[in-house]
């Protein structure tokens, strides 16, 4: 049986609860368990999305245990710890949508203080958190650390991160076996979302046009969805106590990730440069035009506010990502990653093939 795996050394194979499997990071990082050869059991809200998760990533559907639990529901989420000897903990709600903004901040952090304290009590080792960088925004230097202080936060998703950042930082510091990734930008392949994840649908909406709402010298990190899943899944060894991997990408200025993009398909962008104090304008505009048109726009209050507090303090220059390396982190360069991201957005019907250019042929 699959508990029949528990208390397997390290270095071994595990049996792994991952929530959010439905998901980009978190569906890339059931594949990658399974290729590893780890048992997985899937906690989800929708077994239906779960199976297609699966399929797009090809995995073998028996190869899965599949468990529903909803991230509001604390009874479901302890139940589905039990048996398992880790737990990979990917799942958030996100949403573009103010009305979202106080579940965003009563959820995220009270599920993942259910997760983390129900894996402590079970005696789960390790307890793999996935954060984000947006727990250090605004930046408040040049350089970035996963052993930074969280930041202030900017919005309703930041801040619900924040709050759960800070939960995961208190059991590390005391002692249990809780390990935090830090991505940056998530692009790359085989996102299961009709509607793709949050960076994979920023990324579209903004080279669908060729004006580019965001100030070229803004600097962010791109990371490959599948570099993500190698330390998530690289994480899943006992015996190694607290840990903090940060996986943020290759920080690029937007005007150097544009021109990529120009080098990968021949076409030309304009990038608007706002001052800070129109920035935070700009985003409360696409915010209501959202609401209004009842659909995704590439820009929102929350991003803006991220955006103008880059171009207040610089952002950062340097991430210091070098713990991540004996995972084999990064194993893609930016150019490989966007390169196949394009294809793949055009290949499934995101991009058209003049959005996809040379990479259309």
């Amino acid at each position: 049986s699959p508990s029949g795996i528990r208390g397997i050394g390290r270095g071994k194979h595990m049996y792994v609860a991952i929530t959010g499997g439905t998901g980009f990071i978190g569906s890339h990082c059931v594949a990658h368990a399974v290729a590893s050869g780890h048992r997985v059991r899937m906690l989800v809200r929708n077994p239906g999305k779960a199976r297609i998760a699966l399929d797009v990533h090809g995995v073998d559907r028996s190869a899965v245990d599949i468990a529903i639990a909803d991230l509001t529901d604390a009874p479901a989420l302890r139940a589905g710890l039990e048996g398992v000897d880790a737990v990979l903990h990917v799942a958030a709600l996100f949403s573009f949508k103010a009305s979202d903004g106080p579940s965003m901040r009563r959820i995220n952090p009270a599920a993942t203080e259910v997760i983390l304290d129900s894996a402590r009590d079970i005696g789960l080792d390790p307890v793999v958190y996935v954060s984000t960088v947006g727990v250090f925004m605004p930046p408040r230097g040049i350089n970035l650390s996963a052993d930074d202080d969280p930041s202030t936060g900017c919005g309703p998703y930041t801040d619900s991160k924040i709050a759960a950042e800070q939960v995961a930082r208190r059991h590390q510091s005391e002692g249990a076996p809780v390990t935090c990734v830090y991505p940056g930008g998530v692009i790359g392949p085989s996102d299961p979302s009709p509607e793709l994840s949050d960076s994979m649908a920023t990324l579209r909406d903004m080279l669908r046009g060729s004006v580019v709402p965001f100030p070229a010298e803004i600097r962010m990190g791109w990371v490959d969805v599948r570099d993500v899943a190698r330390v998530c899944v690289g994480a899943l060894e006992p015996g190694r106590g607290p840990r903090r991997y940060l996986v943020s990408g290759e920080m690029v200025s937007m005007g150097d990730f544009t021109e990529l993009f120009t080098t990968l398909t021949g076409r030309r962008f304009r990038h608007l440069s706002p001052p800070a104090p129109v920035m935070l304008g700009l985003g409360h505009a696409f915010e209501a035009a959202g609401r209004l048109l009842r659909r995704r726009l590439p820009l929102n209050a929350e991003i803006g506010r991220l955006f103008a507090g880059s171009v207040r303090s610089g952002g950062w220059e340097t991430a210091d990502e070098s713990p991540a390396a004996e995972f084999g982190y990064p194993g893609h360069t930016l150019e490989e990653t966007l390169g196949t991201t394009i294809r793949w957005l055009h290949a499934n019907g995101h991009f058209a093939d003049r959005h996809a250019g040379h990479l259309a042929t």
